[in-house]
C-alpha cells in the first residue's frame, strides 16, 4: 500500500484515524483493481494507479485509456455533448 498510494505517514496518532486512512487506501486499491479487470489490461497496477491519478478530473473513458497501447488516445477530442461550456 505504501508503494502505490504514497502512504508515507498517518494524518493522526489516534487509532481511529489510522484505521480510517487504511480503509480508505484499501477501498481505493479495490476500485483500481476493478477498473483494471474491467479494462482487461496487462498494465501493472502502479501504471493503472498513475493514469487514474493523472486523469482523475478529466472526462476520459478510463477503460479505453487503459486498453490503448500507445498515446493515440490522448489526441482524441471529447464528444461535444460531454464537454463543459464556460459562460462568458
Amino acid at each position: 500500500m505504501k508503494q502505490n498510494f504514497q502512504l508515507h505517514y498517518f494524518y493522526g496518532e489516534n487509532e481511529n484515524v489510522i484505521r480510517t486512512q487504511e480503509w480508505c487506501t484499501l477501498i481505493a486499491k479495490l476500485l483500481l483493481t476493478v477498473i483494471q479487470k474491467i479494462a482487461d489490461t496487462k498494465k501493472a497496477f502502479s501504471v493503472v494507479a498513475s493514469l487514474v491519478r493523472i486523469h482523475l478530473i478529466s472526462m476520459l473513458d478510463m477503460c479505453q485509456l487503459l486498453k490503448s497501447t500507445n498515446r493515440e488516445f490522448m489526441g482524441k477530442q471529447h464528444p461535444p455533448d460531454k464537454q463543459l461550456a464556460l459562460p462568458f
